[in-house]
């Protein structure tokens, strides 16, 4: 653990070491940093027990392919929806699973900290003590929040997103295709979704906790923290922007 100083380096009670010197001594090289690890824990697990969250054991998350970066420093909130592939249609974890298979390719991690499926529960996606990869170069203190929805309307990829010709330029030929083929579909697309009470309601009871244990200043949609950044992207859709709007106004936060 991050922090505390390995087992030799520790001078139990009552141990070896202990009865040879004859006075009551624990020594931790860092006692700050034990201190500021055992709370983010506690803290992680008080916003799991808060929001009767589903862990990440529970769905039987995959591990991140390396050790994902720490993060702490949360004052904004980006709200997300998971993209045209997904419909309130499908199981939760089903959802989940498949929204991890996508990251998991691209970035070796799961990208958002908490998923909220249709029917209203919360997921644990990505271990809140972990940086997300949900904002192009900019994770840092932004704490994801993704929709297992499609939230968005037919022709907002065209008219929000980066544009076929910017990824291809910023990260390849291989993600300009990608990019191109989600333009296509959307273009087609004749369903969506609408968030159902049941999510607002949760996440409204989400936002509300994580104000609590931190900072949070800041609330928006993947679309403003995009354009904040100088970029765009269509994500969360025209209903993903309702709830961050909605959101921002409840609790009171500015937008990215």
């Amino acid at each position: 653990m991050i922090g505390v100083t390995p087992a030799d380096s520790i001078i139990l009670p009552h141990g070896s070491t202990h009865r040879a010197l004859n006075q009551d001594i624990i020594r931790i090289l860092n006692p700050t940093a034990a201190c500021l690890v055992a709370d983010q824990e506690k803290i992680r697990q008080v916003i799991i027990d808060r929001v009767n969250i589903v862990e990440r054991k529970t769905w039987q998350a995959l591990n991140p392919a390396k050790i994902p970066q720490n993060d702490w420093s949360y004052q904004s909130i980006a709200i997300h929806h998971a993209g045209n592939s997904f419909s309130c249609g499908a199981n939760g974890v089903d959802a989940l699973k498949n929204a991890e298979k996508i990251d998991m390719n691209s970035f070796g991690q799961i990208s958002y900290h908490y998923a909220i499926d249709c029917r209203g529960v919360v997921y644990e996606a990505l271990d809140i003590r972990h940086k997300g990869a949900h904002i192009e170069r900019g994770n840092t203190g932004v704490i994801g929040v993704v929709f297992l929805a499609d939230l968005s309307v037919r022709g907002e990829a065209s008219r929000y997103g980066p544009g076929v010709a910017n990824v291809t330029r910023s990260r390849g030929v291989r993600a300009g295709v990608s990019e191109f083929l989600g333009v296509q579909k959307d273009q087609l697309a004749v369903n969506h979704d609408e968030p159902s009470e049941l999510q607002m309601s949760k996440a409204e009871k989400l936002v509300q906790t994580l104000i609590e244990f931190f900072p949070i200043k800041r609330l928006g949609g993947h679309r403003e923290f995009a354009q904040a950044a100088g970029s765009s992207r269509a994500c969360p859709g025209i209903y993903g922007m309702i709830i961050a709007e909605q959101l921002r106004k409840k609790f009171g936060l500015a937008k990215p």
